[in-house]
């Protein structure tokens, strides 16, 4: 069992990218962290990272997709490591394929991992908290994709925008029971070094009015904040990360180049 001083954080789709980012952060200021992916390998190679004795960190493989497996993870990281305080909904997949070459087994895989996986953790949360009387947050991961659409991603796309609108919604539910749900909506982040190339880089840095490309670190700063106390009275936003790039600077600069 887990120290009783150290909160208990779930964060799904940890072993790799935001997700692994999310759970260093959140381990280092100080919550015990259920290390959960659909890679076992991935998530416990940090697990061991983090905690080598398991005091403080485990690794569980979840499937996202499939509420039988939320329900059983969750189980077992509660016996396990003790009650769950807060959720971090960050499991998602992003293939590319244009609308008319895109079949059901892909729609529905994208819908499934992204909102499907997004609602059913969210509701074994609530559940559990309701059961004990004790309120905690929720925080998903969506994407600027929610609200500026791209080729060849409908279905990202409109699951992103899902899970910005199931935010709302389930912070008006969730809400008078003490559980805040709120969302961050990262625009392009360069999750690893060396991902994104030195060209392609300074070209989409000067439609970012930033001027720079998002890293993780970016991301997991809002997303510790959103769990504290000092965020206590939001509930049910989705706060955007982009460097501005939404603001519309890109359309403006593309006027102006065909004028």
């Amino acid at each position: 069992m887990v120290q009783a001083k150290r909160p208990l954080a779930l964060v799904t789709g940890a072993g790799r990218s935001i997700g692994r980012s999310i759970a260093q952060a959140l381990h280092e200021r100080g919550y015990a962290v259920a290390v959960t992916d659909f890679d076992e390998e991935s998530a416990g190679m940090l697990a061991g990272e983090l905690s080598p004795d398991g005091g403080s960190a485990r690794a569980y493989r979840l499937d996202v997709s499939s509420a039988s497996s939320i329900a059983r993870v969750f189980e077992s990281v509660e016996r396990e490591m003790g009650d769950i305080d807060v959720l971090i909904n960050n499991a998602g997949v992003y293939p590319s394929r244009p609308a008319l070459e895109m079949s059901e087994e892909e729609w529905d895989q994208v819908m499934d991992t992204n909102l499907k996986g997004t609602f059913f953790c969210s509701q074994a949360l609530a559940r559990s908290l309701v059961k004990r009387g004790a309120g905690g947050s929720i925080v998903n991961i969506a994407s600027t994709s929610a609200f500026s659409a791209r080729t060849g991603v409908a279905h990202y796309g409109a699951s992103k925008a899902g899970v910005v609108m199931l935010t709302k919604s389930l912070a008006q539910e969730f809400g008078p029971l003490g559980i805040r749900v709120n969302a961050v909506a990262p625009g392009l982040v360069e999750v690893r070094e060396g991902l994104v190339s030195p060209a392609y880089r300074d070209q989409i840095s000067t439609v970012i009015p930033s001027g720079r490309i998002g890293t993780p670190d970016d991301i997991v700063g809002v997303v510790a904040f959103l769990l504290t106390s000092d965020a206590s009275y939001v509930n049910g936003e989705c706060i955007v990360i982009d460097g501005g790039f939404l603001t519309g600077r890109f359309v403006q600069r593309a006027a102006a180049r065909t004028a």
